[in-house]
């Protein structure tokens, strides 16, 4: 009880709700950030041509900055949002060259060709992925 003048002013605990009243709030999920949560990658996401735009752009910006490791996730992740957009693959085939991964570029490359043949593309693609074999 505390006395300021002619006033009385009387505090009171605030009474702490019980465990059984309410549920306490889930601050994080433990399993995800504990890597526990399995994800299936291999389902194919939603067609969404802004996101894969956005991706492609960062992945653009990471390559520009010479981090062409990032850049591919990047441009994997353009690639399942639009399987077929001829820029994430040029890019990705890029970034795959200088990151020293020449295996790779002609996967991807092949990957197009198969899925696109008949693309303004194609004899582009064709024509780098007969340079990056001879070597």
């Amino acid at each position: 009880m505390l006395f300021f003048g002619s006033f009385l002013l009387t505090i009171q605990p605030v009474a702490a709700q019980s465990a059984s009243q309410r549920p306490p709030a889930l601050i994080r999920d433990t399993d995800t950030a504990e890597g526990k949560e399995i994800t299936d990658a291999s389902t194919p996401k939603e067609p969404d041509p802004i996101l894969s735009e956005q991706n492609l752009n960062i992945g653009n910006f990471y390559y520009k900055q010479k981090n062409y490791a990032a850049a591919i996730s990047r441009y994997l992740e353009a690639i399942a949002y639009q399987p077929d957009s001829i820029r994430a693959y040029d890019a990705l085939t890029r970034a795959y060259e200088k990151n020293d991964q020449p295996d790779k570029a002609i996967a991807a490359y092949k990957q197009f060709i198969g899925k696109n043949p008949n693309s303004p593309k194609t004899a582009e693609f064709l024509a780098r992925l007969a340079k990056l074999e001879k070597k």
